[in-house]
């Protein structure tokens, strides 16, 4: 499915008067209109929502956890829609891993930084509006498997993007590190190893999802790990989460290679391990969260690290080797 956007407002009314605000409904947003008073709610997590959120919208700033986690803190708060405001400069789009019940926009740090300061010295009431349309469209995954068909390891990541930016980290990156990954094992012989570039991951993990609800009953059984790369070029060390052998195995490896990680037993996420976490099968991500251009226009050749391609595809190729040895 596709979502279309036909409205997506911010209107603010304050003591200078009203103004509209440019904002863009994060991707699976619920649709609605909603009106009452802005009220601020720090980063988003639990502690961070007064009780003037019960019935009312909140602004919550960009940042530490993931927009799902904030958007389900704010509906348990009780707030009737959620608008995001940049931790950087300039606009961003984002994506949650489900529909929510309240409208979700974001908007660009400045104006939220804006609304902050008004907020200080007065009471502002807004107005969310969302309206988007949900339509059938098609895509695809893109599977190389070995001659017989055997998958021990799946190794993947999505080659979508969000329509605000090139997405050279999100996700080129991971998509050039599988293929290079799929590229190597067969010239030394491949051993029982898939390889998956999944579509419409930004839509929701729709192409992960439909990989893994095609798989037999057998073929759910054979597969031991699935390994995720996604936005791998820009940052510094390794946050690892996934399942907990996984993580530990990738410690090792890491560890064995001089290479910087940090462990992290979250499971599972916003990306395509998750529907594999969910099936039972142990898998893991490799990424780093911590691009300050993910989803703008930004997101391009210039800003991506070479030695982070070096890192990722040595972590990736020595925990094939170290899976498929056990």
């Amino acid at each position: 499915q596709v979502y279309e956007t036909f409205r997506s407002d911010l209107d603010v009314a304050h003591a200078s008067g009203p103004s509209q605000i440019d904002a863009a409904p994060l991707i699976v947003s619920a649709s609605g209109t909603e009106t009452g008073q802005l009220v601020s709610a720090g980063l988003g997590y639990p502690d961070d929502f007064p009780v003037e959120a019960n019935g009312n919208i909140v602004l919550i700033e960009r940042g530490e956890i993931e927009f799902s986690s904030k958007v389900a803190n704010a509906e348990n708060a009780g707030a009737v829609a959620a608008v995001i405001y940049n931790n950087e400069g300039g606009p961003f789009d984002g994506r949650l891993s489900e529909t929510p019940g309240i409208p979700v926009v974001s908007i660009a740090r400045e104006d939220g930084e804006s609304l902050l300061d008004l907020m200080a010295s007065e009471t502002l009431t807004a107005t969310v509006e969302v309206e988007i349309n949900i339509v059938d469209g098609e895509s695809q995954n893109v599977v190389a498997r070995p001659a017989d068909g055997a998958c021990r390891i799946v190794v993947g990541g999505h080659y979508d993007s969000v329509p605000a930016g090139p997405g050279a980290n999100d996700n080129g990156s991971g998509t050039a590190v599988v293929v290079e990954l799929a590229r190597t094992l067969a010239a030394n012989g491949g051993g029982d190893v898939c390889f998956a570039l999944f579509g419409a991951e930004e839509l929701g993990l729709i192409g992960s999802i439909a990989y893994v609800a095609a798989l037999s009953p057998d073929e759910l059984s054979s597969i031991e790990a699935m390994l995720n790369f996604d936005m791998l070029a820009v940052g510094s060390g390794w946050p690892m989460s996934g399942s907990t052998s996984l993580v530990r195995l990738a410690g090792e490896v890491a560890d064995g290679l001089d290479i910087p990680f940090d462990i992290s037993t979250s499971e599972p996420g916003g990306s395509d391990h998750a529907p594999f976490i969910e099936a039972d099968i142990p898998a893991l991500i490799l990424n780093c969260f911590c691009d300050p251009n993910y989803h703008t226009a930004d997101d391009s050749l210039e800003f991506l690290d070479r030695q982070r391609f070096a890192e990722a595809g040595a972590l990736g190729l020595g925990l094939i080797e170290a899976l498929l040895a056990a």
